[in-house]
């Protein structure tokens, strides 16, 4: 039997004060026995004008907590650059496991080879995007996506991490972070792939947690939406795709 593949790092985007998503998530690490590094770099009330200059247009709309999320993200990419590795897990700290996500995770890094070049792999089903009923194969687990999913949790070799960083030197953030890293790649040539089936949902999403992010409403009305998009897009859609 071929050893198990296992992320070479895990990384997880965290806000010191969020005491309860971190809790929540070294569980679940713990659970999978993957250890984490997690990211407590920049949080909203430690950017300061240097870095807001140096990182974003000035024309961008973001708020505090928009760019906070951007700058842990480029955080974790700058981690990834340096250790020169292939498989790399980024985690923002509202990544819901499915029961079945160390299954999931293993068929992402196992079919990882057949798309060679730079990719970044969505193991979750951030927005509820899911691969076409019909384009869908019996035993394949990753497909080429349409647009990328929300940027919960992706695996991102050290040479992708570094082109998405050359791109945002040199042009800078003007987004909020998951749309920015879905133009980047577009105009790079990275590769989006989706597990189908994803193994994470954002707990800010499914009524878990609050959103640290957007206005939204509480949180038994958020898992409702959430539940209704998902039955929506998952289901009901595929009945004719």
């Amino acid at each position: 039997m071929p050893p198990v593949k296992k992320p070479t790092r895990v990384y997880v985007l965290n806000v010191k004060k969020f005491t309860q998503r971190r809790l929540f998530m070294e569980k679940q690490l713990s659970e999978h026995a993957l250890p984490a590094e997690f990211i407590f770099d920049w949080d909203a009330d430690e950017l300061n004008d240097e870095i807001v200059d140096r990182y974003f247009t000035d024309d961008n709309n973001l708020s505090p907590a928009q760019k906070s999320c951007a700058m842990k993200h480029l955080c974790a990419l700058q981690k990834v650059a340096v250790a020169d590795s292939e498989f790399n897990l980024i985690l923002e700290d509202d990544a819901v496991f499915a029961k079945d996500f160390a299954i999931g995770l293993q068929r992402a890094l196992d079919q990882s080879v057949q798309f060679p070049g730079n990719k970044v792999i969505y193991i979750g089903s951030g927005g509820n995007f899911f691969t076409p009923k019909s384009q869908r194969k019996a035993g394949q687990y990753l497909y080429v996506g349409s647009r990328v999913r929300f940027a919960d949790s992706y695996i991102i070799d050290s040479a992708t991490a570094q082109k998405r960083l050359d791109w945002i030197a040199a042009h800078k953030i003007s987004e909020p972070i998951d749309n920015q890293f879905e133009k980047i790649d577009a105009e790079l040539g990275i590769q989006t792939l989706w597990l189908e089936d994803p193994v994470v949902e954002q707990g800010s999403k499914n009524g878990l947690f609050d959103s640290a992010l957007e206005p939204a409403p509480p949180q038994w009305l958020q898992a409702i939406f959430f539940g209704w998009e998902k039955l929506k897009r998952k289901y009901i859609y595929q009945l004719w795709r």
